[in-house]
């Protein structure tokens, strides 16, 4: 039976890969995928309406909670490799420094696998599905620490603007042309047959990779060419062909 240390240990870690994933698939989301997403109706629209008005305080209140979650872990983690791996230490006062560093070095690797590199690999690739899919519970953490947030945000904008003279990261979206592109990547993707795709879709892919062709691949020489007179007769057309 999972005694209450390990049920901690493992929502710590749970709690902190979704974090970590949360503010790396918010980071990567297409920006014009959220916003065809904001147009609809139901609450998950509202929700990113209201997340992406104020981007630095989504982000902040991911890092908050994942910053959180680390300290419950490592404070439960420690105890926990001391009973399963050095038992010999359990009543020790004074624990041996070289012991503190196996401490940290195990429950680093596992954190840091499962809380960090995991979750941001996979949030990154599936980030619009998963961003989408999983924003509820992250407003809900978004409401939780938001008074957190808010002293965090107010601390860093006055060390910025009052010591580096730098403006906060309110930065409104802008659409990116590669943005652009991979929207309609994914939307050719996801048709099976592309005949069947929207044809604005395929102009609007047509028209992207225009800017790269050149006027010379896609002229004709005038030396190569090849006329007719204005008022020549049908035959004489018709031979030419």
């Amino acid at each position: 039976m999972i005694d209450t240390e390990s049920i901690v240990i493992i929502g710590s870690l749970l709690l902190s890969a979704f974090f970590s994933g949360m503010e790396i698939a918010f980071v990567s989301t297409n920006k014009i995928y959220l916003e065809l997403e904001k147009k609809k109706q139901g609450i998950v629209p509202k929700i990113l309406t209201h997340i992406t008005e104020s981007p630095s305080k989504f982000i902040a209140t991911m890092l908050v909670g994942n910053n959180i979650s680390m300290v419950v872990y490592g404070i439960f983690m420690g105890e926990m490799i001391l009973k399963l791996l050095f038992q010999n230490y359990l009543n020790l006062e004074n624990i041996p420094l070289l012991l503190v560093f196996y401490q940290s070095l195990i429950s680093t690797a596992i954190i840091l696998l499962i809380a960090e590199f995991l979750p941001k690999v996979l949030f990154q690739i599936y980030s619009n599905t998963v961003f989408k899919a999983f924003v509820l519970p992250a407003f809900v953490f978004y409401i939780i620490f938001l008074p957190i947030t808010k002293v965090v945000l107010w601390v860093s904008n006055t060390v910025l603007s009052r010591y580096l003279q730098t403006q906060g990261d309110e930065v409104p979206s802008v659409f990116s042309k590669m943005e652009l592109g991979n929207y309609i990547s994914e939307q050719m993707n996801a048709v099976a047959d592309h005949e069947t795709v929207d044809s604005e879709i395929q102009i609007f892919q047509n028209a992207l990779e225009f800017s790269a062709v050149k006027a010379r691949d896609i002229m004709t020489p005038r030396t190569e060419l090849v006329a007719v007179d204005l008022y020549s007769s049908v035959v004489d057309l018709r031979d030419l062909f």
